[in-house]
């Protein structure tokens, strides 16, 4: 009997072999339940948002850029009192990763309950220091949807991958932050360098919200669905037990880190952005507005639902704040796919101005999604949709979008946001594509504020402008007696109009790769 030696059965029996020696968690691993600190619970947090958001009702304040992102997160933990609740799909270890969990450990050696719970997507070569942080009597960390068998190899994270497909491929995708069950941060940013600012390579464009008031109860509830869940295993589960002299050189390293960032202009710039301060002094008004919640349920990552009115979409739909005169649709991965498209054009055929934003090719961290939204773009165009692409580099001509700052040699658009009919304003973690519909768990608040969809709109339109947006155009023409469909590109460089037949500022190979991207039938995983 011949052996065959084919390399993927060779690749198969490696990644068996390597998995097999890898260690693993401990799913036995004991996980109490716990709850959100009620927000009737006295705390300095509430006493002053008392001043200025009246009982029973919430308060709401943008956060544009990502420095004063960074700084009303560092605030809250520094304010907390009682506990501090954080839930991101990704936590890196770098310079805002540091800042942000030297806080945490900061807050917990007063006294404070810290509950973290991260997407185990990228947490393999962060496991130390995970373990490291759940050490901490005062620190609980769970990791969501956990690969079960530990390894930094990419072959042996892959071979799981595709031997537990259907439950690893979907992700915990939401991100919130609460201080005291009393405040609330939740948007498009996860927590690194390039959603703060901090990134010289790479800046993204995104958009938080900062809650308060009667809405972070929902929030509250939220985190604990998920924390209590049988998606999130205790870090405890590791296959790895620090010691309490880790624990002790890891805080002193990260405060030290944290001192010497405070020192720098980079942390001068966060003390002049933090908006918590101006917040709750009423220098800075809070938004006063009603709002709902809207949350897949964590089972989503195990299952498919059964009712599409449990997810996310379907609890937007409930809401019936369909336009009726204008949807502004801000999404980085944007694949509308045939229900999107079916909502498109009824809106359209019943008079609605549908404007998208999204990023352009070479704007896109993302190129296989984005070639999922290629395959859309001329039956977007045709519908009557106005779309637009963010450029990498911004024209130097001012304006609101700070983040595009002079030191970034690349820009990405990461806000997830939808306004509709001026009135109406959805800010969260759900891109507009199928994978956050139907395979990812996605939050959001939908804001029923003027005020706060014309600050979206203000920034959204900002972004369109031609200096700073691509917008394409369909083309149509009649070459040899037959009817051809294609694209243009034009915006504005240097004060002057230009146009493109081609993906603007792309390389013959990059298009060469969208077109092979374009024809993969993988819709549904984008």
């Amino acid at each position: 009997m011949r052996i065959r030696s084919d390399p993927l059965v060779c690749i198969g029996l490696l990644a068996l072999l390597l998995a097999g020696c890898a260690p693993t968690l401990n799913l036995d691993a004991r996980r109490l339940p716990s709850q959100a600190l009620s927000s009737q619970a006295d705390s300095p947090l509430k006493t002053q948002l008392a001043a200025w958001i009246p009982p029973g009702e919430s308060g709401f304040h943008l956060l544009q850029s990502g420095q004063a992102a960074l700084a009303a997160r560092l605030a809250l933990a520094q304010r907390a009192t009682r506990t501090l609740d954080v839930q991101y799909y990704l936590f890196h270890n770098d310079t805002t990763g540091k800042m942000v969990a030297a806080s945490l450990l900061a807050a917990a050696d007063r006294g404070v309950r810290v509950r973290v719970l991260i997407d185990d997507i990228d947490t393999a070569d962060k496991e130390l220091g995970l373990a490291t942080l759940n050490s901490h009597p005062n620190i609980q960390v769970r990791l969501f949807n956990p690969f079960h068998t530990r390894s930094t190899s990419l072959l042996v994270k892959g071979w799981q991958a595709l031997r537990e497909s259907v439950r690893l491929n979907r992700r915990m995708h939401n991100k919130v932050f609460i201080a005291d069950s009393q405040v609330g941060i939740t948007g498009g940013r996860n927590i690194g360098d390039e959603y703060f600012g901090a990134d010289r390579d790479l800046a993204f464009i995104d958009l938080d919200v900062v809650a308060a008031g009667a809405i972070v109860n929902a929030l509250a509830q939220s985190f604990d669905t998920y924390w209590n869940s049988e998606a999130a295993v205790p870090a405890s589960a590791l296959p790895i037990t620090p010691s309490d002299k880790r624990l002790q050189r890891t805080a002193r390293r990260l405060y030290e880190f944290r001192a010497r960032q405070f020192d720098s202009a980079y942390g001068h710039a966060l003390t002049v952005a933090d908006p918590i301060p101006r917040l709750l002094k009423g220098d800075t008004p809070w938004r006063i507005a009603p709002a709902d919640f809207i949350v897949d349920p964590p089972e989503k990552v195990l299952k498919h639902s059964k009712s599409p009115s449990n997810l996310l979409v379907g609890q937007l739909a409930g809401l019936w704040v369909n336009p009726t005169r204008h949807a502004l649709i801000v999404s980085p991965y944007f694949v509308p796919g045939a229900a999107g498209m079916a909502y498109f054009e009824y809106w359209r055929s019943q008079g609605v101005q549908v404007d998208v934003l999204t990023n352009a090719y070479a704007a896109s961290d993302v190129p296989i999604v984005h070639a999922g939204y290629a395959n859309y773009r001329i039956p977007l165009l045709e519908a009557g949709v106005n779309l637009y692409e963010l450029k990498p580099v911004a024209e130097p001509i001012g304006g609101r979008l700070r983040d595009l700052r002079s030191g970034s040699s690349r820009a990405s658009l990461h806000a997830k946001t939808f306004v509709f009919d001026d009135e109406h304003v959805f800010i969260g973690s759900f891109n507009f594509d199928p994978r956050s519909t139907l395979l990812n768990t996605e939050m959001g608040l939908v804001i029923h504020s003027p005020e706060l969809a014309r600050e979206v709109t203000d920034m959204a339109e900002d972004a369109m402008r031609p200096e700073r947006s691509f917008q394409p155009r369909l083309v149509v023409e009649t070459v040899n007696g037959k009817i051809d469909r294609h694209l243009q590109w034009t915006d504005v460089h240097q004060g002057r109009p230009r146009t493109f037949d081609r993906e603007p500022d792309t390389t013959p190979i990059q298009r060469g790769l969208l077109r092979v991207l374009q024809a993969l039938p993988i819709e549904e995983y984008l």
